[in-house]
């Protein structure tokens, strides 16, 4: 069986995988799609047969609360569509039915950190995508490149209603390595303790880390997303 190479940008979401890990190939590349694209070709150099864009995201649907599970169908990005593997994207979501909050349907990939609620609201009338992250058509365009199937999962871990402080931002701001990272991705702590009125949203947003990431570590061990479908899907 070919091996999962799997695409993560924050430690945390790497940590989810738990045991995981020692089956596949993994790269925690730092926020956006220039570290996910590199991550990802660096990936498919290595021998992966297949990738899979892994973490959370932040909702877009005001339906949905932390904790969610997302399998798109799709994701999208600067108006190209990319299809997950369809027996791949079948088998994790039977596999999560009826034990954790799933929805599929659209995934909106942004070139840019999207905190405020507002903008979250204007994202979901323009695109009608249930979420939002910063890597997984990135992941995606590498697949369709090399012929790879390819899968997203991500758990909500901001709701459409929350909008996340400047100083969470400027935590995740590192300067880009111009290479696929070896270290994992951690926030810098200076910009949170610089901004003391951000400190109660900060609470907020650590609780909903600790309900995403449970739920990540929920889906990775009831679906085993990173284990690949027996036979390949169409889109």
């Amino acid at each position: 069986m070919s091996v999962t190479g799997v695409v993560a940008a924050l430690d945390f979401e790497a940590r989810s995988l738990g045991k995981c890990r020692e089956q596949i190939l993994l790269s925690t590349c730092g926020i956006g799609a220039g570290n996910a694209a590199r991550a990802a070709r660096s990936l498919a150099a290595a021998g992966a047969g297949a990738l899979l864009s892994w973490g959370v995201a932040g909702a877009l649907d005001p339906a949905l609360r932390c904790g969610t599970a997302v399998l798109p169908i799709e994701v999208l990005r600067q108006g190209r569509r990319f299809q997950t593997d369809r027996l791949w994207r079948g088998r994790v979501a039977a596999a999560l039915q009826g034990r954790v909050p799933l929805v599929s349907g659209v995934l909106l990939t942004s070139e840019v950190a999207v905190a405020a609620a507002a903008l979250k609201s204007s994202l979901f009338q323009d695109t009608g995508a249930a979420a939002v992250d910063m890597e997984s058509a990135a992941v995606a365009e590498v697949a369709a490149e090399f012929g790879l199937p390819f899968l997203a999962l991500r758990v909500i871990l901001d709701t459409a209603r929350d909008s996340l402080p400047d100083s969470v931002l400027r935590s995740f701001q590192a300067p880009a390595t111009g290479r696929a990272r070896a270290a994992p991705a951690r926030p810098r702590l200076w910009p949170l303790l610089c901004a003391p009125g951000d400190w109660g949203a900060l609470l907020r947003l650590a609780r909903q880390y600790r309900v995403a990431g449970r739920a990540l570590r929920a889906c990775c061990r009831l679906a085993e997303p990173a284990r690949l479908a027996a036979a390949r899907g169409g889109g």
